[in-house]
């Protein structure tokens, strides 16, 4: 094998790096990208980080959120992935948040550039399309990590699959094992179906031409190989897999146990339909994948720069300004997503110019992109996935779906510029159909340019209601007028983009003429088409993501900084929980941060924790903020002296301002008690009513697929308290230590979250059956007198996936090993 071929390839990479750089100039100067989800992140781990740095161990289960949840949920353990390794190895030591990021976006898809036969220099194109779309950057300022480095893999699995069914098995099949297990170790699993759901498509399309050519035997072979790649890939990270799957059975994408829920219109056995389709593109904003400002962009003001504005009536400027620009019909969004005007082009010239084998397939998995994202607009297809498709309905944001026609697009238009590259006399030759592949996305752009009120109102459905309703009311005709400035503002953000767009498709549509009538040569064409490609992209993307979004490195983690309020709870050495009554207690972290928090934020709380919020949680706080309000300290006494899910949950300390000392219920219960009575519930529906209708104090709550093998569960009704006690005297997150003292067998519950998967309690080091109490809590039956109680968080899904982890990568090893060995020894003949 000749190295030095190799070398153009390491200078396109030390480009990548470079290019990924020069977009975060500020990483440079030290300083860092502030980004929401990380900052989330941050919050929810910092117990498990904390309790690491302090024993060395990682725990598998937190209290730092919703009462407690397994940790693997917030922080799994990769060290058993080989993937996870390699991971590292491929981010060069760039910086994680960043720069890595773009960098592998674009290496990523120079390799699948590469396995389709593109070239170099094609396939530097298609990195450059494919890394800045402008999703992939928007995701990265909301610090979606995880989705960033799993959608920069995509073209890497999708480039071994095309491989294997082309006859590459051997490299094929290397390729899909490593590229789809170093995205499965970043455990972003929507991001993996959908690339699993355009790997179908392509399976399906191979598996027509194989029946239609009598060739099956071929494509079971190709199937076999690239199932065996899927089995390598998924065998190093069967923890993160399996933990996630049984995880999914009991949190709010698996099945609801209350009978109202399960029987509503829109059940499913996943999430709750309204809840999961919340997030989904509009059919009207779809264009934004050429067009970016269609739809207004981001969720941000209009502002007085606009001519529109600034000639806007002045009693009616300011308002104009404050109104959104975004009114595409989601609640809100960061931006757009923008494919490129040059890339939408040479996506249709694909269309018209490849004749190959990836065309049909590259379309159709376009077009289920956009049909996935649509979601709760496109009702008939949406019900068919949701409630037929296998897993489809466990997944929320449908807009994602959009990943796979931010990989395809670039895809086909890679193919049809090839067409074009390798037989320049098709442009001359096809006139008509190189007009018809430029004129489609042209036209319309000038279509928004000349009329753009001829396909949009520029106004959401809410927005014109109100106005509507407003301006019926109304003699004076100012509605009317602020109706039309807010109208004319967002035509003129759509038509200064499409002006835009179009003059990027009229500039790279003319480097291909030119081309093909021989007027420039292909590296003056190709040059151009990457350099416009570029400059179209990054100007849009700076929009989204630019140097006002960075601060300084110390800046990072202020949010954290201890409160008045955190310092003063930190002071009680009594176990307790906390929930915050200034935000949102349901969608924040920082409480998690300091302490064991009622809320927290994740996208897959448990599903009876959420009942409980549902039921009760949520109405309790709004109750408490609107007695705060009013300053009603009886209304105050009242919410939390009624409130026994507050109570049962130990929570101690409410904190309705960061600076001021925090509210204290006396109520709350304490980390154990005894009940002297267990009360039957037939239902969890039932269950969940008692809770706000019984002295939780004084009785359990036990359901009665829960009561089998519940001895004495009722034995102790007369008052015999006497000076029976409970306490806690041990906590670590997955490991907790009691002590009771009683006169006769008593039954105890513990403010701690029943998890059946996992959890383990012994008494005096006998194991003994843990008991649902209180829809959400633990029960004991404890035997009289003195004794130890312990539960333990040691889940057979990470101590079995840990050793099937291990075996995994060794097999992938030795597997990739004999690939890469027979491949050297391959070339060694050729040569």
């Amino acid at each position: 094998m000749d190295f030095r071929s190799l070398i153009p390839h390491a200078a396109i990479v030390a480009a990548f790096v470079v290019l990924s750089f020069a977009y975060f100039q500020p990483v440079v100067m030290g300083k860092e990208l502030r980004q929401q989800d990380n900052t989330h992140a941050v919050g929810a781990a910092q117990e498990l980080i904390e309790y690491e740095q302090a024993t060395g161990e990682r725990a598998q289960w937190t209290n730092s959120m919703f009462g407690g949840m397994p940790a693997y949920q917030i922080k799994s353990d990769t060290r058993t992935n080989v993937y996870y390794q390699l991971n590292r190895l491929f981010r060069l030591g760039l910086p994680y948040h960043t720069v890595a990021i773009v960098f592998l976006y674009m290496l990523g898809f120079y390799v699948l550039g590469l396995s389709m036969g593109l070239g170099r220099w094609l396939s530097v194109i298609g990195a450059v399309a494919f890394a800045f779309g402008s999703y992939n950057l928007i995701i990265i300022v909301a610090g979606h990590i995880t989705k960033a480095y799993a959608i920069a893999l995509m073209p890497v699995v999708m480039g071994g699959l095309l491989m294997i069914f082309r006859g590459q098995r051997i490299v094929g099949g290397a390729f899909t094992a490593v590229g789809l297990g170093m995205e499965l170790a970043y455990n972003h699993v929507q991001i993996t179906y959908y690339l699993g759901l355009a790997a179908l498509v392509m399976v399906a399309f191979r598996l027509a031409e194989a029946i239609k050519q009598k060739a099956l035997p071929d494509f079971a072979k190709d199937c076999a190989v690239a199932v065996g790649a899927v089995v390598l890939a998924i065998l190093p990270g069967t923890t993160n897999l399996w933990t996630t799957y049984e995880y999914g059975e009991y949190s709010i994408r698996g099945a609801s146990e209350l009978k109202q829920t399960a029987a509503a219109e829109n059940a499913s056995d996943g999430l709750d339909k309204e809840y999961a389709l919340s997030w989904s593109y509009g059919i009207h904003e779809t264009p934004t994948l050429l067009i970016p400002n269609i739809v207004g962009g981001a969720s941000e003001a209009i502002g007085h720069d606009l001519k529109s504005v600034q000639a806007a009536p002045p009693q009616i400027r300011d308002y104009v300004a404050q109104q959104s620009k975004y009114w595409g019909g989601r609640a809100f969004t960061s931006g757009p997503v923008y494919a490129g005007a040059i890339v939408v082009m040479l996506f249709f010239i694909g269309c018209f110019f490849y004749r190959g084998r990836e065309k049909w397939w590259l379309i159709a998995a376009t077009v289920l992109s956009i049909f996935l994202a649509w979601g709760k607009n496109f009702m008939p297809f949406t019900d068919l996935m949701f409630y037929y498709f296998p897993l489809y309905n466990k997944f929320r944001t449908v807009e994602m779906a959009l990943v796979i026609a931010s990989l395809t697009i670039p895809m086909l238009g890679l193919l049809g510029l090839r067409e074009l590259y390798e037989n320049p006399e098709l442009i001359r030759y096809r006139t008509g159909q190189f007009f018809a592949a430029v004129g489609i996305p042209a036209a319309f752009a000038l279509l928004i340019v000349v009329s753009p009120t001829a396909l949009y109102d520029f106004l959401s459905a809410d927005e014109a209601a109100q106005l509507g309703a407003l301006k019926a009311q109304d003699q004076s005709g100012v509605y009317a007028i602020l109706e039309q400035s807010i109208v004319d503002a967002r035509i003129e953000l759509a038509r200064t983009d499409a002006w835009r767009t179009l003059v990027f498709i009229l500039l790279g549509s003319s480097a291909l003429w030119f081309y093909g009538v021989r007027r420039i040569g292909a590296n003056y064409a190709l040059g151009a088409l990457a350099l416009l490609t570029l400059i179209d992209l990054w100007g849009i993307d700076k929009r989204y993501l630019n140097d006002s979004h960075f601060v300084p490195s110390s800046a990072l983690g202020e949010e954290f900084t201890l409160s008045q309020a955190d310092k003063f709870i930190k002071a009680d050495p009594e176990p307790h929980r906390v929930m915050a009554l200034y935000v949102n207690p349901f969608n924040e972290v920082f409480t998690s941060y300091h302490h064991h928090s009622v809320g927290g934020y994740h996208g897959a709380k448990l599903r009876r924790y959420q009942d409980l919020i549902d039921a009760y949680l949520a109405p309790d706080w709004s109750a408490l903020r609107e007695a705060l309000q009013k300053q009603d300290i009886e209304a105050i006494d009242n919410v939390l002296n009624q409130s026994g899910a507050l109570a049962m949950l130990n929570t101690k300390y409410l904190i309705y301002n960061p600076q001021a000392q925090p509210l204290y219920n006396d109520n709350a219960l304490g980390a154990a008690w005894f009940v002297s009575e267990v009360r039957e519930a037939q239902s969890p529906d039932e269950a969940l009513a008692l809770v706000g209708e019984v002295d939780l104090g004084q009785t359990a709550i036990v359901e009665a697929a829960d009561l089998v093998g519940f001895a004495n569960a009722n034995a102790n009704e007369e008052e015999n308290e006497g000076e029976d006690a409970i306490r806690r005297t041990l906590y670590t997150p997955d490991r907790l230590e009691y002590t009771s003292n009683a006169s006769s067998d008593r039954v105890a519950v513990f403010s701690e979250i029943f998890y059946p998967a996992g959890w383990r309690a012994f008494i005096d080091g006998d194991e003994v059956p843990i008991h649902r109490a209180n829809y959400v809590l633990r029960a004991l039956a404890i035997p009289a007198g003195q004794h130890t109680i312990e539960f333990r968080f040691e889940p057979t899904s990470v101590a079995a996936g840990k050793a099937m982890s291990i075996a995994g990568s060794i097999l992938a090893m030795l597997a990739v090993a004999g690939a890469v060995v027979w491949k050297l020894r391959e070339l060694r003949i050729k040569n």
